[in-house]
């Protein structure tokens, strides 16, 4: 969490370098100055706290544009980084997406059940900026959803032999874990909800999320692409 604090662009966007010292300053336990109280209760806590809000009324996915073509492009992306949906229409050339950002996008964006299946297969077949992955978890408040997807990546390296190490990814995300439950994938009405309470596999529930996601899918999926 300190390196997060000290290296983030986007936390630096919010906090200057006194105020991002003063909070670390304050997990380490360390006394205060006078001037560093007040940074504390008259700047960093309202800042904090305001942050706090947004991120659980998703402000960030409301004021995203709406982008028509942006299956497209996610498909387009997709067959680019090894995993070639099925469509009616041949999909003209589009913009390149990072592969990182493309995960980010999918997950907030366009997180329909296909999609969602075809990240772990994308993060073993091509090579990830871990360092940009954990940035955009940051950014778009989904590390919950990512740890879970790249513990099913890890598991698919089992069992499949494959020569991949998520090791150190996947711990960053296991301490790292939200506590708030959410979605996978579109999110339902509230009779919904409970159904995925009840139903929602171990795996996925670990990570504090529900959905209708199965290993075995995801097994089967993997020796299709892979």
């Amino acid at each position: 969490m300190i390196q997060e604090l000290k290296h983030n662009f986007g936390v630096r966007k919010i906090l200057g370098s006194v105020e991002i010292n003063t909070i670390i300053k304050r997990m380490e336990g360390k006394p205060l100055k006078q001037t560093e109280r007040n940074y504390l209760s008259r700047s960093i806590r309202p800042k904090l706290l305001a942050a706090k809000l947004l991120t659980e009324e998703k402000l960030l996915e409301r004021i995203y544009r709406p982008d028509r073509s942006l299956q497209r492009k996610i498909i387009y992306n997709l067959d680019r980084y090894g995993y070639e949906l099925i469509t009616a229409k041949q999909i003209k050339k589009q913009k390149v997406i990072p592969i990182e950002e493309l995960i980010g996008i999918i997950i907030v964006k366009q997180p329909k059940p296909r999609f969602i299946e075809a990240i772990p297969i994308i993060l073993l077949k091509n090579k990830i900026d871990e360092f940009k992955l954990v940035e955009i978890a940051s950014e778009y408040n989904i590390k919950n959803e990512l740890g879970y997807l790249i513990e099913i990546a890890a598991m698919i390296i089992r069992k499949l032999g494959i020569k991949k190490d998520l090791s150190k990814l996947l711990k960053y995300f296991e301490k790292n874990k939200d506590e708030k439950i959410i979605f996978l994938g579109e999110e339902k009405d509230e009779l919904y909800k409970e159904f995925l309470l009840k139903t929602s596999p171990k795996r996925i529930k670990k990570w504090n999320l529900l959905g209708r996601f199965f290993d075995e899918d995801f097994i089967k999926n993997a020796r299709v692409y892979i």
